[in-house]
């Protein structure tokens, strides 16, 4: 779809007021749009017709002509008009408002804005002219008219005044070299490429025949896939489903050199690949060569053997520099932009809670936070981190010019359909600034306590817990635990309109329909305790406070539990029991905790067993013994398999510890009690420590002794 003079924007992500993402020549988008009236176009047709490209070469007397066949719609902002991979047969012409053209990345499927068009633009004749379907969507931003030429009219017009063919023959022929120049689709010669023959190892030559694809390049974990059409998407996913964790870019490449290439040059690479090919590999021979094997060429392989680091198509830029132009240039490179755009995408798809971009003295590292554990998914060539790391920081509009103090922001994306936000932090370190990213999904706010907490008698507990007219319910445990996850679980079960619900959070990290949320902003003096002074007089049901930090944020929480109001709060301690003390550290009086508060969960987050290759085994007796578990218990383990890359384990779940107040315990801890006395007195009264709730965990296959011991200690 596209416009003559399209200009994209600087980057891919849909930042307010940018447009930007490598990718192919916009097209017209999809479903046609149900709007309205049918008069004729402007008033002074050649006056409007001659500001569009395709029509400047027509006389006034033909434009009256033209504008004969056009019908006028009005678009409300917000509107779609068309709808990306749908069917179209009509042409848009804007006479008046502002559209914005969205486009899906088929590599990450994250939806990027690609441009805003106003009036004299036009979109949608690609698929007028291929019949495909629409290549992205388009939407009215504020009131829009547009001007409609539909197939059969187009069709006439062409054999009535031929100069409107060549003019979009034209258009058309501007528009591929505007699209390879500035949209990341580059064009590449097969004739004057050297290629490793292991990489031509990747895809099978069946596969290559089939969708007229070719794998020219591996690259830190980047495979370049020449295809003669970049829009196959059946021919990504196949690439995707058999090189697996691997960012696939295309490039473009004629029909005629992918014939010549496979006929000619793919037969010599492949046959040569049975002399040795590089020195320190070992003498490879083809599959045909009876008494002798290579080595199966893998991804991995190549990523040890041939990574070369990323090649910039600029001038290097100096790591040192200061100058904020220069910033800006780098970070605008098209292969920046892809690797940035690279990066955000494989950490959602493998769902990582944080993405670490870190600078070391001869590279920089990328570590992704999977089910709770760090891994390095990428070591990046130095050179590309002015340019990464400028590029992130426009990205959550931070300025690029400071380096030398801590900054804070946000990036907001959309992936198939879901929005994402990404919470930047930037710090200065010795090789430069690292950045860190925690990856917010707020599709996970639907999530029920049921998907939350498997055990259904510890369930139904915290349901009652919940459910109470008034009190406060802690919910406590290390960083990286699990409990906003618990509590926005909590408060999408009790989001309803009966309930006025408030939380003060630092920062918001979920939106919740129907929730008054507020962002502490310490710099101008909006604190926990002013936000909650604030929402006593807001006639609140619920309040969650984002964390219990101070002396005055506690005892603010307290009165509002203590003068009927049900409160959710989150501390840092190792143990329900454990609450008390900190309290009682904090300064708040034991006496007012104790007829406050309804109880305290504390909970762990261990990594699951993988489904697809968990196995029984029988448990060693020390293990049995230290789990209080019975002699020869059967356990389960994973063992690795593709669906775990390996590792045995995919995906996490809670382990808690849920303590319900009542009589005793109200004595106890109203005396300040020792915290080994109060969990001992929790224990009598039915409570399971989170030692004998992971035993449960084991005994039903959810999870393995390992991944246990590492989050509860031998004390627990």
């Amino acid at each position: 779809m596209a416009t003559a003079g399209l200009k994209p924007s600087a980057g891919p992500i849909p930042v307010p007021g940018k447009a930007a993402l490598p990718g192919e020549t916009l097209g017209s988008a999809s479903s046609e749009p149900t709007t309205t009236s049918t008069s004729p176009a402007p008033e002074a047709p050649q006056h409007f017709l001659q500001r569009i490209q395709l029509f400047t070469h027509l006389t006034p007397e033909n434009c009256q002509q033209v504008v004969k066949r056009m019908k006028k719609r009005d678009f409300p902002p917000n509107s779609v008009i068309v709808r990306e991979n749908s069917p179209g047969s009509s042409m848009f012409f804007i006479t008046a408002g502002l559209v914005e053209v969205r486009k899906k990345d088929p590599v990450t499927a994250i939806e990027f804005l690609v441009a805003e068009l106003g009036p004299g633009k036009n979109f949608g004749e690609m698929s007028l002219l291929t019949g495909k379907p629409r290549t992205a969507t388009v939407s009215a931003t504020q009131p829009t008219t547009c001007a409609i030429l539909e197939q059969s009219d187009f069709q006439d017009l062409l054999l009535e005044f031929p100069e409107i063919g060549v003019a979009m023959t034209r258009i058309l022929a501007e528009r591929v070299a505007e699209a390879t120049a500035h949209m990341g689709v580059d064009f590449i010669n097969l004739a004057k490429m050297q290629i490793d023959p292991r990489v031509l190892e990747l895809i099978p030559q069946s596969m290559c025949m089939q969708h007229h694809i070719l794998p020219v390049s591996f690259c830190n974990n980047r495979l370049t896939l020449g295809m003669t059409n970049p829009n196959n998407i059946l021919a990504f996913d196949d690439v995707r489903r058999l090189v697996k964790g691997v960012m696939v870019e295309p490039v473009l490449i004629t029909d005629e050199d992918f014939r010549k290439f496979m006929s000619t040059t793919y037969v010599q690479l492949t046959k040569k690949d049975e002399e040795p090919v590089a020195a320190g590999m070992t003498a490879g021979t083809t599959p045909a060569t009876a008494g002798k094997s290579r080595p199966e060429v893998t991804v991995d392989l190549l990523q040890s053997d041939i990574i070369r680091g990323l090649q910039m198509t600029e001038d290097d830029v100096q790591t040192t520099s200061d100058n904020k132009q220069e910033l800006m240039n780098a970070s605008e490179d098209a292969p920046i932009i892809r690797l940035s755009n690279s990066i955000l995408g494989l950490a959602i798809k493998k769902g990582a809670s944080d993405i670490h971009v870190e600078p070391q003295e001869k590279d920089v590292v990328v570590r992704f936070r999977i089910d709770g554990n760090l891994q390095t998914v990428q070591n990046l060539p130095k050179k590309v981190q002015l340019g990464l790391i400028s590029r992130l920081k426009i990205l959550s509009k931070l300025d690029i010019s400071e380096k030398r103090m801590p900054q804070d922001g946000r990036i907001s994306v959309s992936m198939e359909g879901k929005p994402i936000d990404f919470r930047v932090s930037t710090v200065p370190a010795k090789w430069g600034e690292k950045v860190c990213m925690r990856i917010l999904d707020k599709a996970n706010t639907t999530l029920g306590l049921e998907k939350v907490i498997s055990h259904a008698e510890t369930l139904a507990l915290v349901r009652s817990l919940i459910n109470q007219p008034y009190g406060i319910l802690y919910v406590t445990g290390p960083t990286g635990s699990g409990k906003t996850t618990t509590l926005y679980s909590a408060l999408a079960e009790l989001n309803n309109p009966e309930y006025n619900i408030s939380t003060v959070e630092d920062p918001v990290e979920y939106d919740l329909s129907g929730i008054n949320q507020i962002q502490v902003n310490k710099d101008i003096g909006l604190d926990f305790p002013r936000v909650l002074r604030a929402f006593l007089r807001q006639d609140p049901d619920i309040i969650l406070v984002g964390e219990t930090r101070d002396k005055e944020t506690a005892h603010i929480a307290v009165e509002a539990a203590l003068t009927g109001h049900m409160v959710f709060t989150t501390l840092h301690t190792n143990s329900a029991a454990g609450t008390f003390t900190r309290l009682g550290e904090m300064g708040v009086e034991p006496f007012l905790v104790s007829s406050s508060t309804i109880g305290v969960m504390a909970q762990r987050l261990a990594r699951r067993n993988c489904p697809g290759c968990r196995e029984q085994y029988e448990a060693e007796d020390h293990i049995c013994e230290f789990m209080g578990l019975p002699p020869k218990s059967t356990l389960w383990r994973g063992r690795g398999c593709d669906r775990c890359n390996g590792k045995g384990v995919r995906g996490r779940i809670g382990i808690y510890e849920v303590m319900k107040m009542n009589s005793e315990l109200r004595a106890m801890v109203a005396r300040a009690a020792l915290t080994e006395d109060i969990h001992a007195a929790a224990l009598r009264s039915g409570m399971l420590d989170l030692k004998k709730y992971a035993a449960l965990l084991l005994l039903e296959g959810e999870t393995n002794v390992e991944e246990v011991l590492q989050v509860v200690s031998v004390q627990d």
